[in-house]
Parts: C-alpha cells; sequence; structure tokens
C-alpha cells in the first residue's frame, strides 16, 4: 500500500510540473497570437481590397497583355505550403498535410514550394518534389520577409517553369476556429468580383481607362498584388499558429489539472483504506487479548 502511495505522489507531482510548463507555453502563446491576429486584421481589409480591384480590372483586360494573366501549358503545378516551425499546435499541421496529400494526387507534374520545418520534413518523407524550402522567416513577419518567396515564383513563371502556383495555408476566422485554404497566385484570376447591391438599383457597366496604357500599369500592380497577397496569407498563418498553439496549451493544462483532481482523489481513497485496515488490524487484536 506504501509503494502505491508513494507511485501516486511521484505522478501527481510530474503531472504538476506538466501543468505549470503547459501554462507557461499558454500564456507566451497568448501573448505571440494578439500581435499576430491584429497584424493580420489590421492588413486584411487593405488586401481584400486590392484583390477584388484588380480582379475587377483583370476581368476587362485581355489575358495576352500581361503573362502574369495567361495561361500556359509547359511546367509544373506548384503547391506553396505553409506550416510551422514548431509543433503542439493541435491538429494545425496535419490538417495541412491531409489537404496536401489530396492535391499531390489530384495534379499529374505536382512540385512543393515547403515553408516551415514541419512542411520540409512531410515532403522530404513522402518523397514529393521539394523545389525550395524556407525555414527562417522570422516570428513577426513584415512584408520584405515574403519577398523572395514572391519573386521566386513570379520569376519561374514568366520563364514557363511553372504552369500554375498555388498556396496552401491555415486561414484565420477566430481564436478557435481557422480553416485549410488553398488560394490560387497565379495565373492570375480573371473573375470580376461580384458585390451585392438593392434590386431597385440599376445595372451600372463598368468602363476602365488606362493611362498611361493598360500594359504599363499591369507591369506595376500585378508583381504587387502577388506579393502582398502573399505577405498577407503569411500574416493569416501566423495568426493561425499561435491561435492554435494557445488553445492546445489551455486544453493541456485544463487536463493535467483534471488529472490531478482525480490523481488527489485516488491518493485519498488509499489512505483511507489503509487507515481503515490499521483500525481493523488493532481492533482484532483489542478482541484477542480481552
Amino acid at each position: 500500500m506504501a509503494n502505491i502511495s508513494r507511485q501516486i505522489k511521484r505522478r501527481i507531482l510530474t503531472t504538476s510540473n506538466i501543468s505549470k510548463i503547459t501554462k507557461a507555453m499558454e500564456m507566451v502563446a497568448a501573448s505571440k497570437m494578439r500581435k499576430a491576429q491584429a497584424q493580420a486584421l489590421k492588413n486584411r481589409a487593405f488586401a481584400r481590397a486590392i484583390e477584388n480591384s484588380l480582379k475587377n480590372v483583370a476581368a476587362h483586360t485581355d489575358a495576352n497583355l500581361h503573362p502574369l494573366l495567361a495561361q500556359h501549358a509547359a511546367g509544373k503545378d506548384v503547391l506553396i505550403v505553409i506550416s510551422t516551425n514548431k509543433g503542439l499546435c493541435g491538429g494545425l499541421n496535419t490538417n495541412l498535410f491531409r489537404q496536401l496529400n489530396n492535391w499531390s494526387q489530384q495534379h499529374k507534374n505536382p512540385a512543393i514550394i515547403a515553408v516551415g520545418k514541419k512542411a520540409v520534413q512531410f515532403v522530404r518523407k513522402t518523397s514529393l518534389d521539394l523545389l525550395a524550402e524556407f525555414i527562417s522567416i522570422p516570428e513577426h513577419v513584415n512584408a520584405a520577409d515574403t519577398t523572395v518567396v514572391s519573386s521566386l515564383i513570379i520569376e519561374k513563371f514568366l520563364n514557363k517553369e511553372f504552369k500554375s502556383v498555388n498556396i496552401l495555408y491555415m486561414d484565420f476566422i477566430s481564436t478557435i476556429s481557422q480553416t485549410v485554404r488553398i488560394t490560387r497566385l497565379l495565373p492570375i484570376a480573371q473573375e470580376k468580383t461580384e458585390e451585392k447591391v438593392l434590386d431597385f438599383m440599376p445595372t451600372i457597366k463598368e468602363e476602365y481607362i488606362f493611362e498611361p496604357n493598360a500594359k504599363a500599369i499591369l507591369n506595376s500592380l500585378l508583381p504587387y498584388y502577388v506579393e502582398n497577397t502573399i505577405y498577407q496569407i503569411f500574416l493569416e498563418a501566423k495568426a493561425s499558429e499561435h491561435s492554435a498553439r494557445m488553445v492546445t496549451m489551455k486544453n493541456a493544462s485544463e487536463n493535467a489539472q483534471e488529472l490531478v483532481g482525480e490523481l488527489k482523489l485516488i491518493l485519498n481513497k488509499s489512505r483511507q483504506a489503509s487507515i481503515t485496515s490499521e483500525l481493523l488490524d488493532i481492533t482484532t487484536a483489542a478482541m484477542t487479548l480481552s
């Protein structure tokens, strides 16, 4: 009985220490999460406004005016995967890699650009074609940190080494909700963004006048659009990572505390049984002597 109590006490101590560690990690993740969320939400409206404007302009533009709009048959279908460098973030990476497997099976000549150590490890393990890897993206992302990725895909697409470029990431919805999303980067979609209008409003036909000319404007705007889209996606991915890690560590701390409570209950029952057994021995001995 003494040996069992000793083992339970040891488990209580170990679980309590784990709870302290996960609580500290939860607080660190919460601090990073607040900063990442603020950064992502601050830039989101600007990124969506640029996306809507350029898609509307591109929908009224001849695809032959700029190679980033044109489709071609040469090259590989490329997927950029944004994962984390560290674990302990729940099923975030698992969900990403499940979608990566599905995407790779749907394309004949797939190739991967991996961002984050977890993505690099997974791609190497599955023997997919790894074109490039980026594992040194800083914790606090700025636009300059992501230009290396955007410059690579634009250059390869213009050289017709890439047929299409999509990006797979975890999109930030809220602190407790993130969703896997695949977004097409290249060729830039020529889809007009539909805006909801009132039924009684007349339909207005849009006309665009390009000054000095459409080609010169697209040469400046389209690469910037790709760069800003990738930057915003990196912000969304970082906010999702820290949110997922904070929630995971919070759940781990609560589970550890619950386990400590159960172990203490078992320990108390064990002590109670030991005391009852000793009282029975004393009573039996007293009755025998009398």
